[in-house]
């Protein structure tokens, strides 16, 4: 597995491209802006995508949507209960929902879905459980967690979800919708800022 990120749009959202290595196929995790800049990596890689997974449904997160699919001819997966962004970032809607305890493939890589809300009721936080791989979106981040206090956010469903997360293997990496990776094991204390 590769982990391709490229930092887009004007608040720097991490868009990931995962890449299984044998079979050349690729997942696309919150194309936030710049779809062209995304195709160009795709393009001169050789890659095959498959998927866009969007992990909530934030203007930031979602902006290169229409272009990619329309572009690439590949489905958006996200949670339901997030449709209330897509018209902000002008994203087509979803062409599956997915629900915690899903999962999917991208060449040999599978992807559980673990519902992550808090920062938004549709939040979700995609773990690969081979690699000790995890995509969080908004919910965790280096040092701190993702905002509470925006329209459809909720205190109380950020800390369980931070529990759910926190509760991985220590060693997982976390991979995050904005700033650095960490680790679960560097953010044990988090749960004390409740």
């Amino acid at each position: 597995m590769k982990i391709h990120p490229i930092k887009v749009g004007p608040i720097g959202t991490n868009c990931y491209i995962m890449e299984d290595e044998a079979s050349r196929e690729a997942l696309i995790i919150d194309p936030g802006d710049e779809a062209k800049k995304i195709l160009g990596f795709i393009a001169e890689n050789g890659l095959k995508p498959k998927y866009i997974v969007i992990t909530h449904g934030h203007w930031d997160h979602i902006g290169g949507n229409r272009e990619l699919k329309e572009r690439l001819k590949i489905p958006i997966f996200m949670h339901k209960n997030d449709i209330f962004g897509l018209p902000y970032g002008d994203s087509p809607q979803p062409d599956r929902y997915l629900e915690e305890g899903d999962h999917f493939e991208v060449g040999c890589l599978r992807f559980e879905v673990l519902h992550t809300p808090g920062h938004t009721p549709g939040g979700i936080s995609l773990y690969n459980v081979k690699k000790k791989a995890l995509f969080s979106g908004d919910t965790l981040f280096f040092g701190t967690y993702g905002r509470v206090d925006l329209p459809y956010s909720d205190e109380k469903a950020m800390y369980l979800s931070l529990k759910k997360l926190l509760a991985l293997p220590l060693e997982t990496i976390v991979y995050p919708g904005h700033g650095r990776p960490t680790t679960i094991g560097d953010e044990q204390g988090l749960l004390g800022e409740f």
